[in-house]
């Protein structure tokens, strides 16, 4: 099984932090979650990833700006690690290239299987 640090190499790499004065307001709480989350033997996630999966998934349809302080410290410690572990994997599947060069070939196999002629 991949670790969240290869999987977000796999998604895409850097990302950049969004809303980056509510970001650095909220840090240690960010840090104390993350604390939370390595006690639980969850390598490979940061600060960062708690913060972008609040963003991209937990307040996805909030307005971010428009939350109030103990919404976002209320969020950041409702989330449970294997949340951000698949929000993970679902990201690397959705991103991931399933008809490169290197399937074609088991593609091919799949679409097109050979033709047993009768005797």
């Amino acid at each position: 099984m991949l670790d969240c640090r290869e999987l977000k190499l796999l998604v895409g790499g850097i990302v950049m932090i969004q809303f980056e004065r509510l970001y650095k307001e909220v840090l240690p709480v960010l840090q104390s979650k993350l604390e939370e989350i390595k006690y639980y033997e969850y390598d490979g996630i940061t600060v960062e990833d708690i913060w972008n999966f609040c963003i991209k998934k937990k307040w996805k349809k909030k307005q971010i700006e428009n939350l109030r302080l103990y919404e976002i410290v209320e969020g950041i410690y409702s989330v449970k690690p294997s949340e951000i572990v698949s929000y993970f994997q679902i990201q690397q599947f959705r991103s991931e290239n399933w008809f490169k060069e290197s399937n074609q070939n088991e593609l091919h196999a799949l679409l097109r299987p050979k033709v047993v002629e009768p005797d």
